[in-house]
């Protein structure tokens, strides 16, 4: 996507606050629904009303974080663990999602951003790229576990995207107690904002919540950028009003089935087997 090269490489130097929570995930992991989820506890069950009013409550990291905003700062990164700085009086919340399914939805999204330039591309070719590491943010494995390793720190909440799906009510009622007391005693004592946050976390609500185009993501984006002129003076606005974007597609797991051959699905398994297969991070995973 279009990040300021210049701010993009002093991510690993940004310096956390007292209070903030940073969200982390390797990109098309659950990230936007677990960001809604987080926004909706301290919010007391209410939503944005825009995908362009959600994203200016957790700005990037990898953008301009804006000067004044009040604690806790809501901040995101898809850089991993490994590559930013983890301050003890900082929250950190990574969320996961298995390879296969991560790797589909990643396909989806750069298909639909015509800066990518891969409306022609195939799967296979893409998956190709994936299990090369060809990524703005590196290796999906060595991402993975970078917040997996972490998991059991207490400043570190670890989650699966197949774990909210399994249990969604029971994993908010966790992040509300890792974001402090009074969320969690809120949720216990107040039916209606805990329904408000399940109906409002669904992905009939998101997908029509996190509806974009590629202008206007990348206006977003630019907004917080230092040096990258507006579209009309880049020449880059060719086909960003023709289309939309669907951040929130099908909300499911197992999708991956109707895109691997049987060579990509061997491809894939080898890429665990050497990478992640000795970690019991694969048990979340199993019935994939």
């Amino acid at each position: 996507m279009c990040y300021d090269p210049v701010l993009y490489r002093q991510v690993p130097s940004f310096e956390p606050r007292e209070g903030d929570i940073i969200q982390v995930s390797f990109p098309r992991s659950g990230s936007h629904w677990i960001q809604q989820i987080l926004q909706l506890i301290l919010n007391s069950g209410e939503s944005a009303e825009s995908y362009v009013d959600f994203a200016s409550k957790a700005p990037y990291l990898e953008n301009r974080v804006p000067d004044g905003m009040e604690s806790p700062r809501l901040l995101r990164t898809h850089f991993s663990m490994d590559r930013i700085k983890v301050d003890p009086k900082a929250k950190y919340l990574y969320v996961a999602r298995n390879p296969l399914d991560c790797c589909v939805s990643c396909y989806h999204y750069v298909r639909e951003i015509p800066v990518c330039k891969f409306q022609d591309g195939t799967f296979d070719e893409f998956l190709d790229a994936f299990l090369e590491g060809h990524s703005s943010f590196g290796d999906f494995f060595d991402h993975v576990l970078s917040g997996y390793r972490r998991r059991k720190e207490r400043n570190v909440f670890f989650v699966t995207y197949e774990e909210l799906q399994r249990d969604k009510k029971g994993s908010i009622l966790k992040l509300a107690r890792f974001l402090g007391e009074d969320y969690e005693e809120m949720l216990k004592n107040r039916g209606d904002i805990l329904q408000s946050i399940l109906e409002k976390s669904s992905t009939v609500f998101m997908k029509d919540l996190m509806k974009t185009t590629p202008k206007e993501m990348r206006e977003v984006l630019m907004k917080a950028s230092l040096q990258a002129p507006p579209l009309e003076e880049s020449g880059e606005d060719k086909g960003y009003d023709s289309t939309t974007i669907n951040i929130v597609r099908q909300g499911g797991v197992g999708g991956w089935r109707k895109y691997f051959s049987e060579d990509g699905i061997k491809k894939m398994r080898a890429k665990i087997d050497e990478n992640i297969r000795k970690y019991d991070i694969m048990s979340h995973w199993e019935d994939i």
